[in-house]
């Protein structure tokens, strides 16, 4: 019986202290962006990890790293779990790291206990899943989603992102050629802090994550005429800025009343020609936008390009729209959900079912496999900075929470 099994929790917590150090700034946080030094670092890190534990260790074309335990039979099918290990800039300890060191504790748990399943147990870190270079990176190319042109317009400059796949040996055929065989993959857990509060604001344990959250980004670019800002009256310009800043007002409004479960975001505004005496030709706006639920995204998506169109048409403006990026909502698998949910009680643990307003690589995991998610308390809701924190015995909740999860995928059918 395994039921009272549990993980190692001293020896999860010194990992995720070590791995801090990577890349670890002096406020508490890291800066570990994928494919930096820092990144390919806390890659070894792992793979050291792993190999100390007697664990295979499985590198595929897109630099995503695994630590497997196989089953007797090579032609088993695989439980996957894990998240990732790259960070956005200046980021915290505990996104995507606690998912990587709690699978990877959960293999050793398993080994340790001279359990003989019939699949083979994986555990993975994905590269880039913040989307320094791509979104999902990673995840995408294990899906099969990743093309050939994504990978020619990378986020950052073509000529660094070459730089950095070379010194990760890495090659864009061998990324195009990552994806997995679905037929091989039994389901996918993935554990990660909340990076919200409603698990602290509740006292819950656990939330068991039901879905993952649509994610649109457009740059609308609104187009007006640059005039002298002494000599021409209020009256007769024609100010792109103006118009960006009367859509921002309305687009609030319309998400509150009409979208009050969805969220949008205006992070970047250009303006050219740019000076204190120019009225501003060109208005350049970076609009995001979620929605978990996939009819009510679509809805999103046309009121705010329909509200641009108004905004231009009643200012007599110009507008451009560049899509970026859109990754549709997914809803996660019932069996996986019942299996995370059922560990919960075994533990002990309270847990809530919610949505996931972030995104995370389980949602491209989910187009190949059963895929499912949990999440485990954020102090203060913190996240994507030095100040995030999660509690150790949360940590620990995370990992046996993943262990027992596993087991039970593993055991049936």
């Amino acid at each position: 019986m395994t039921d009272d099994l549990r993980i190692n929790g001293e020896r999860l917590i010194s990992d995720l202290r070590d791995l801090a150090e990577i890349g670890g700034t002096p406020d508490g946080g890291v800066n570990r962006p994928a494919l930096s030094d820092a990144d390919l670092a806390a890659r070894d890190w792992f793979a050291q990890r792993a190999t100390e534990a007697g664990l295979e260790v499985r590198r595929d074309g897109a630099g995503n790293i695994s630590a497997v335990l196989p089953a007797a039979d090579p032609a088993a099918r695989s439980v996957l779990f894990g998240s990732h290990l790259d960070t956005v800039p200046f980021g915290g300890r505990y996104d995507g790291a606690l998912g990587v060191v709690a699978a990877l504790e959960v293999l050793r748990t398993v080994r340790e206990a001279g359990l003989r399943l019939p699949v083979h147990l994986e555990a993975v870190s994905f590269t880039d899943e913040e989307g320094t270079w791509l979104s999902l990176f990673g995840s995408r190319a294990a899906a099969g989603e990743l093309t050939a042109e994504e990978l020619a317009q990378p986020r950052g400059m073509a000529a660094e992102f070459n730089r950095r796949l070379e010194a990760a040996g890495l090659t864009r055929e061998g990324i195009l050629a990552a994806r997995r065989d679905p037929a091989a993959v039994k389901a996918w857990v993935e554990v990660h802090i909340e990076q919200g509060t409603r698990l602290e604001d509740s006292g819950t344990d656990i939330g068991v994550v039901t879905g993952i959250v649509g994610i649109a980004s457009y740059w609308l670019t609104f187009v007006g005429r640059a005039d002298h800002a002494g000599t021409t009256p209020m009256n007769r310009r024609l100010d792109a800025l103006l118009g960006v800043a009367e859509f921002l007002r309305q687009a609030r409004e319309l998400i509150a009343n009409r979208f009050p479960e969805g969220v949008m975001n205006c992070g970047i505004v250009e303006i050219a020609p740019g000076a204190f005496n120019i009225v501003p030709a060109r208005a350049r706006l970076a609009l995001e936008f979620r929605h978990s639920d996939p009819h009510r995204f679509e809805a999103m998506r046309e009121a705010l390009l329909s509200l641009a169109l108004h905004v231009v048409e009643i200012e007599g403006l110009g507008l451009e729209v560049e899509q970026v990026g859109v990754h549709p909502p997914v809803m996660l698998h019932r069996d996986v959900l019942t299996a995370i949910e059922a560990a919960c009680d075994a533990l002990g643990l309270s847990s809530t079912r919610l949505p996931s307003y972030a995104g995370h690589d389980t949602q491209a995991m989910a187009a190949i496999a059963p895929a499912g998610m949990f999440f485990v308390p954020s102090i203060g809701g913190a996240s994507h900075s030095a100040r995030e924190a999660t509690s150790d015995e949360d940590c620990v909740n995370a990992g046996n929470v993943l262990l027992h999860a596993v087991l039970r995928l593993a055991s049936q059918p």
